[in-house]
């Protein structure tokens, strides 16, 4: 080999190495700069159209399911109301659907037929509008939907749902692994509770069971209703660490979380997992929302 072509040969390797050095630095900026920005987010936002606190859920990993199915999950930071929605947040929505139709809010797949929004059960009167914080029941996925829309929110996808309710180390339970009651007292509103051992022979209203909350301070993520999740239900990727997992592109279930006021213990798991059609309407599945993290004022 020549000198020249000796020196051509040092000063590309050099260049590389320069090159890769500053590659390196860029993305170590833009991993500070990422830690600062979320560093920089309220702990807590507050709905302007409901009211509803949402809590920050910081970025990073945590493990999703169990077992075989069990996955490493990297999430950003986003977040997700403290509460179920409730039957007083629900009625401001339909008191804007009454007016002016719901069509700003709709899902593009909702049915032609449906013409409105009102709950299955809203003259019920224990699970209905006259339970003011109670969490709002019967209603259906796209009902869900065009609340969090109308709410400026939208709904969590079920990796955001786990991670709210088990925290980064794969705990059983929101609280952790002690059992959901234990001599009469009770982390969560669910069928053992049903002769009102709790004081509660349906739902409870929205955060009761403080003892049971979550690591980031959710509430009632065990029991009292089951929750609508943004996504069809589907087998998770096989990749055994994913990022950021919205669920299947097409089918033809939406997924549901947490348990109810009117199932067993086993409903209380951080993994459970349950699929219903989206147009369905049950007496123990409501919702509560999420939103990115592009926040506003903190809540007072």
């Amino acid at each position: 080999m020549s000198r020249r072509v000796a020196c051509v040969s040092v000063a590309a390797a050099m260049a590389a190495v320069l090159w890769c050095t500053g590659c390196a630095d860029l993305r170590a900026r833009g991993r500070r700069a990422e830690a600062e920005a979320e560093a920089a987010l309220p702990r807590q936002v507050k709905g302007a159209k409901d009211g509803s606190v949402g809590l920050l859920v910081p970025s990073g990993e945590f493990l999703m399911g169990v077992g075989e199915q069990q996955r490493r999950v990297v999430l950003g930071a986003y977040y997700i109301d403290r509460t179920e929605v409730t039957n007083a947040q629900y009625a401001r929505f339909l008191a804007e659907v009454d007016k002016a139709g719901d069509a700003p809010w709709r899902h593009p797949a909702q049915p032609k037929a449906k013409k409105g929004h009102t709950p299955a059960l809203w003259d019920n009167a224990q699970l209905g509008k006259a339970k003011a914080d109670h969490p709002v029941v019967g209603v259906d996925w796209f009902d869900a939907y065009a609340y969090a829309k109308w709410a400026g929110k939208r709904l969590p996808t079920e990796a955001e749902w786990e991670r709210a309710a088990r925290g980064a180390d794969g705990r059983t339970y929101p609280w952790g692994e002690a059992p959901p009651e234990k001599r009469l007292r009770y982390r969560a509103n669910f069928f053992s509770t049903f002769l009102a051992a709790d004081r509660y022979h349906y739902t409870a209203p929205v955060g009761t069971f403080p003892t049971g909350a979550s690591p980031v301070g959710c509430l009632n993520m065990a029991g009292n209703a089951a929750e609508w999740c943004a996504d069809w239900h589907g087998p998770l990727p096989e990749a055994r660490r994913i990022e950021n997992p919205t669920g299947p592109a097409t089918g033809a279930e939406r997924a549901i979380r947490g348990g109810a006021w009117n199932l067993d213990a086993s409903s209380l798991c951080t993994y459970g997992r349950w699929r219903m059609d989206p147009a369905k309407r049950l007496s123990h599945v409501g919702f509560r929302c999420a939103s990115d993290a592009v926040a506003p004022a903190p809540a007072r």
